[in-house]
């Protein structure tokens, strides 16, 4: 009984030196990527707006449009994430070569098939013809 107060208060300081270096790496990874900022970056501020960066002589500030011809100032503090800029994205269409697309993307034997809505083939060797329009004639009482 007179060890486990002792473990108690131990256990409790464990969680908080854990949960202050949790803090503190997100804030430099945050900090990270608030230096690293470039013209034509898209962000997403901590309001939810996002944008791409248009300017960024300035170490406090930088310049968003989030429309076109729409340019706003922001702390660089309010920037929340930097998202995969437009021209890093890879259009499919573009990709001439089967070879460039990844494995896991080529269809293989394994890979099940999903047909359209519409286009379900039925089997009809198996199972016999159906004669009847499947139309229930009335009851007679």
């Amino acid at each position: 009984m007179d060890l486990i107060f002792p473990l108690l208060i131990l256990f409790m300081i464990g969680l908080v030196f854990m949960s202050s270096r949790q803090r503190k790496k997100q804030e430099q990874q945050q900090q990270g990527i608030q230096s690293t900022l470039a013209v034509g970056d898209v962000v997403v501020m901590t309001s939810g707006i996002s944008g791409t960066v248009v300017d960024v002589d300035d170490e406090r500030t930088i310049d968003v449009e989030i429309a076109p011809e729409v340019v706003t100032t922001w702390l660089r503090a309010a920037v929340r994430e930097k998202l995969v800029a437009e021209e890093a994205v890879v259009d499919p269409e573009d990709l001439e070569d089967l070879d460039a697309l990844p494995e896991s993307s080529v269809p293989t034997e394994s890979t099940p098939v999903v047909e359209a809505p519409g286009t379900v083939e039925t089997d009809t060797k198996d199972t016999p013809a159906d004669t009847t329009d499947n139309v229930s004639s009335p009851r007679r009482s």
